[in-house]
């Protein structure tokens, strides 16, 4: 096992569209997922990896999936990426799967093995992961008992304690729960969708969510409501002995956005 820790960065809800210009709650998002990234290699670089939990895309355009990728392959590092309920599985597949961009459900990293679980329903907000899948993760684990599990996944497994985002969590939670359970060697699952940091530990194990690069959701609130908080990511440094640090870093907030954010703090909601 190596003796060395793994650093990652998360990144997640990037909501990137065909067009350059385009914007989530008036906030431009191929703009922000770039400040996002530079933040990223001033600060926490080098890293290991990157994953990308899910919500690439916004409107599951080809376009948007080229303008991730070209951000991506300028990182230079593997880059693991998750499909959330707005994304195009087949269209990432067929735009992201080149260079160090990878969809897959395992990658070994050090001494520690990540797994991706889909939880894209097509058509629908809501996540599920089905028998089969956990089957399969299952069956991952049982390989995988020597070895620090993490796990990730784009919708979340527990209570956000934010009703709206609630009724579009992971059906199967309990089921992926009843898995996890009995293998002492999973040690954390992170996932995106609920844009914002989320911090929780579970029999054990550290349950992460990662803000998005865009647009922040207010934790607590009952319906859409945009936060004030600034786009960021989450840097987690796995270490041998299957401790887990972690810390969310956001970047500094524009002049354009301040004004935005004393202008409207609540509204329509976007589709999360």
């Amino acid at each position: 096992m190596s003796a060395r820790p793994v650093r990652l960065i998360q990144i997640s809800d990037t909501h990137l569209f065909a067009d350059p210009a385009g914007e989530f709650d008036r906030v431009n998002t191929l703009d922000s997922l770039r400040r996002v990234l530079a933040l990223a290699r001033t600060t926490d670089w080098p890293v290991d990896a990157v994953l990308a939990t899910g919500d690439l895309a916004q409107d599951g355009s080809r376009e948007a999936y080229a303008a991730l990728h070209g951000c991506l392959a300028e990182l230079e590092v593997p880059v693991y990426c998750l499909a959330g309920n707005h994304d195009d599985p087949t269209r990432m597949a067929e735009v992201l799967s080149t260079g160090d961009v990878h969809l897959t459900d395992a990658a070994l990293l050090g001494g520690w093995q990540v797994l991706f679980l889909n939880t894209h329903v097509p058509g629908h907000e809501g996540g599920r992961l089905g028998a089969a899948q956990l089957e399969r993760f299952r069956s991952r684990l049982e390989r995988a008992s020597g070895r620090h599990v993490l796990v990730c996944l784009h919708h979340h497994p527990v209570p956000s304690g934010s009703r709206w985002l609630d009724r579009i969590g992971l059906a199967d939670a309990a089921d992926l729960f009843a898995v996890v359970d009995r293998f002492p060697q999973v040690h954390a699952i992170v996932w995106g969708h609920i844009h914002q940091a989320f911090e929780i530990e579970r029999r054990g194990v550290q349950l992460l969510a990662a803000p998005s690069t865009c647009v922040q959701f207010r934790p607590g609130a009952e319906r859409y409501t945009r936060d004030e908080l600034t786009p960021g990511y989450r840097r987690l440094e796995l270490r041998p002995d299957r401790e887990i640090v972690t810390e969310v870093r956001r970047v500094e907030p524009t002049l354009t956005a301040r004004a935005a954010s004393r202008g409207r703090a609540s509204g329509r909601r976007p589709r999360a």
